[in-house]
């Protein structure tokens, strides 16, 4: 945890470039319902505004979503750097004697392996969760802006579903586990 507290502030941009993303992936489907009012309308100059409207956004989006990207995998590059520092500076204060039992080069291997292991999951699976918990987030709001009742429904099929398959794939490998 050490480590996750020291890179807090790329945490929080990070963050900040992903909701920036996510703001802008919503943004394109409004933008796309309101053109085709304006082609039913047949305004072609609200067309040509509303696409280019879109178009920066797409643009904008990407620019954040690269940014998102870069600063989680240097925030996991920091923190892998941190770890293998700590690590190499605990094996440097052991006795002669450990190294005697374990071999030097093994022990190195081992400590590059784990932190790569650490460090993918750091770059990958934070952003990765983070990003769907804003959509998760964004899309029950913007359902409920909607119709509330229709979100209480979906939510409600989405539970009732997600219990049934939990049910049945913990029978499944409980059999698995009998045979």
């Amino acid at each position: 945890m050490k480590y996750q507290y020291k890179r807090c502030g790329d945490m929080i941009a990070g963050i900040f470039f992903l909701f920036l993303g996510s703001l802008a992936s919503f943004a394109v489907p409004g933008l796309l319902g309101f053109v085709v009012d304006a082609m039913l309308a047949n305004d072609k100059e609200r067309i040509r505004d509303l696409c280019l409207y879109m178009l920066l956004i797409c643009v904008g989006s990407g620019i954040a979503s690269g940014c998102r990207g870069a600063t989680f995998n240097l925030m996991s590059f920091k923190i892998a750097r941190d770890i293998k520092y700590d690590l190499y500076w605990y094996l440097v204060r052991k006795d002669v004697t450990f190294f005697d039992e374990k071999k030097t080069g093994d022990i190195l291997s081992r400590i590059s392996a784990d932190v790569a292991v650490l460090q993918d999951g750091l770059s990958t699976n934070v952003s990765m969760f983070v990003r769907g918990l804003v959509f998760i987030i964004a899309s029950i709001v913007i359902m409920s802006i909607y119709s509330w009742k229709l979100t209480l429904v979906a939510l409600g099929g989405i539970t009732v579903t997600s219990s049934v398959l939990v049910f049945f794939f913990r029978r499944m490998r409980k059999l698995g586990e009998e045979i």
